[in-house]
């Protein structure tokens, strides 16, 4: 097995006689270091920082029986078989480390970089990784630039974590070579819990990994519990939709659910919708749903797209009327460029709505 961190290459024993000196701007790859000094040298437990998406970031402490049998999982249920990783997400977050964790647990082969809008470029053409995880902000764009596209159908699997996806990217999805499986999970369960193939015989929904217990409350909220989580329930901020047959919908973030006019309305499932609608209009523009205060409804729908978007807030509003609810029509349409994202390359819901808050407040003219 052999491991290179911004091309220096190391055998596993390397990590216990030599410190790799990076500066501060390598964040990812320091704590990649750090982390497999610890353990290589046997560690027994890890610190980690919640993703802070929809409260204040916490550190807990996941154990290393949990990191290993959640990362066996995965190889076996991807039939991950001698491959080479490509790890291109913040390994300070639960989606880079697991994918470092993989690596080790197969005896795979793995290049750690530091973290960048598009990974691909840091590729040779001929290039033979197998396996890489992506944000799906990374993924659109990679699909910008052909000739980073084609290094992407070089891979054989490909996990998409951090965020919801528009129609525009799930189109897009269904054209490319390597096999592509949506995730779902968070920092507490080791990394995702259920997975949805987007793609060469895609799935319609999430499925859960074997062995994860899901139970929902009277509002829709979910807990798991599984060996990942040390047996115990951990209760999310996320509602979901079971079907019979086990398999569920996110619907959305319980932080992020807007009550317009006695509406609840999920700013994810409303993107989805809007998007589908930009993209049949051939509209190719990123979009985010958020909310403000409003007297007679308590929230007012919020609708903020990119400056790619050249048609007037009426032409938008009448391109939508027709195929969505009243309560569903936003109330307002801004215009915003770039969206805001946060370390693990999400778009940043709370910094875009703080953004919103203050050119309401201080009566700014251009948001």
């Amino acid at each position: 097995m052999t491991i290179v961190i911004q091309n220096i290459e190391f055998d596993l024993h390397q990590f216990l006689f030599k410190e790799v000196k990076l500066t501060e701007k390598y964040a990812s790859l320091s704590f990649a270091s750090d982390f497999l000094t610890l353990w290589i040298s046997g560690g027994k437990q890890f610190e980690m920082t919640t993703s802070g998406s929809t409260g204040v970031p916490k550190k807990i402490i996941l154990k290393r029986k949990w990191l290993e049998t959640s990362a066996l999982q995965t190889i076996n249920l991807l039939s991950l078989w001698d491959e080479k990783v490509f790890c291109c997400i913040p390994s300070y977050k639960i989606g880079g480390l697991m994918m470092i964790i993989r690596a080790l647990a197969g005896g795979f082969d793995i290049n750690i970089v530091e973290p960048s809008a598009n990974p691909m470029l840091l590729l040779p053409d001929n290039h033979d990784y197998s396996f890489i995880s992506l944000v799906p902000y990374q993924l659109s764009k990679i699909l910008e630039d052909e000739l980073s596209t084609s290094k992407l159908n070089r891979f054989k699997k490909v996990l998409l974590g951090g965020a919801n996806l528009n129609q525009n990217l799930l189109y897009l999805i269904e054209t490319l070579d390597p096999v592509i499986y949506h995730t779902y999970g968070m920092t507490e369960t080791c990394s995702h819990i259920a997975l949805k193939k987007l793609n060469h015989g895609k799935m319609p929904h999430f499925k859960p990994n074997p062995d994860v217990d899901f139970k929902i409350d009277f509002t829709g909220l979910l807990s798991v519990k599984g060996f990942q989580t040390g047996n115990e329930w951990v209760n999310t901020h996320d509602i979901i939709y079971m079907y019979e047959d086990g398999t569920f919908d996110f619907l959305g973030r319980n932080d992020f659910v807007i009550n317009s006019g006695g509406y609840k309305l999920f700013p994810e499932i409303l993107e989805f919708k809007i998007g589908t609608i930009f993209k049949e209009r051939g509209l190719e523009s990123e979009l985010m749903i958020t909310s403000l205060e409003q007297n007679e409804l308590g929230e007012q729908v919020v609708l903020i797209v990119d400056n790619s978007v050249i048609q007037t807030e009426e032409t938008l509003l009448n391109l939508l009327r027709p195929r969505l609810e009243k309560y569903e029509l936003p109330k307002l349409v801004l215009k915003f460029s770039p969206f805001p994202l946060n370390e693990g390359g999400k778009y940043d819901r709370k910094a875009m709505k703080a953004i919103l808050i203050k050119w309401q407040t201080e009566g700014l003219e251009n948001l």
